[in-house]
């Protein structure tokens, strides 16, 4: 998934002077900048890491998985035209584990590989992107819906400029190990435990790394009809 034409990552953690913490920087992208409300496609947001350490890392990648931080509303656009930050419909994601009975399984999807120096990168659809986001009325019928909620593009307002920013609340790895995904998921003493990985957050092989997403530059873009 690593692309080394995407842009060199600009915002890095703040783990640099501890030797046996890997640095992972990272930088974002809007494909496109321009999001056409008759569009049945939705702009996606990029979001690229890259590891400074001397060897492979595994993350457990929940916190900056983008499709999360965009449903929990921890993005902040800004509307230029009106001159107001737009609200963000936001989703509440439960982190307390099933009854003990419930078997947890190990979601092999949120473990990702990241090589030295080497950009990987997650997207997510920045709205819906299953139909337009702002269909068009007949002719003389007034836009009577309310547009004062936002996630993503969804929300938006036609013939307004935005900038998109880093917002609050993200931008931390939890759980990381050093090597690849298959040795790292199944390790000498027996495949990692599901419910361990997801909840048991004092059970993390290493401290978590804390990535500097306030400094991601703004990414300016419009919405047209």
């Amino acid at each position: 998934m690593a692309d080394k034409n995407e842009p060199t990552p600009k915002a890095a953690t703040e783990n640099a002077d501890d030797e046996s913490m890997p640095t992972i920087s990272v930088d974002w992208s809007l494909d496109s900048t321009t999001h056409s409300f008759s569009s049945m496609k939705a702009p996606i947001w990029n979001l690229f890491l890259i590891s400074h350490a001397k060897q492979p890392i595994t993350i457990y990648n929940e916190y900056m998985n983008p499709s999360r931080v965009l449903a929990e509303g921890k993005l902040s656009i800004f509307d230029h035209t009106a001159n107001v930050e737009v609200d963000q419909l936001k989703t509440r994601f439960c982190d307390i584990p099933p009854p003990s009975k419930v078997h947890v399984p190990l979601r092999e999807n949120m473990f990702h590989t990241l090589y030295p120096e080497t950009p990987y990168y997650f997207t997510a659809t920045f709205g819906s992107g299953r139909m337009p986001s702002r269909p068009k009325l007949p002719d003389g019928v007034p836009d009577q819906r309310n547009r004062k909620k936002a996630r993503g593009v969804d929300g938006l307002e036609v013939g307004h400029q935005y900038s998109l920013r880093p917002g609050k609340g993200w931008g931390y790895i939890r759980w990381w190990e050093y090597g690849e995904k298959d040795e790292v998921m199944n390790p000498p003493g027996g495949r990692l435990d599901g419910r361990e990985v997801a909840y048991k957050h004092k059970k993390t092989p290493h401290p978590g790394i804390r990535v500097k997403v306030e400094e991601l530059p703004e990414i300016e873009f419009q919405c047209v009809e």
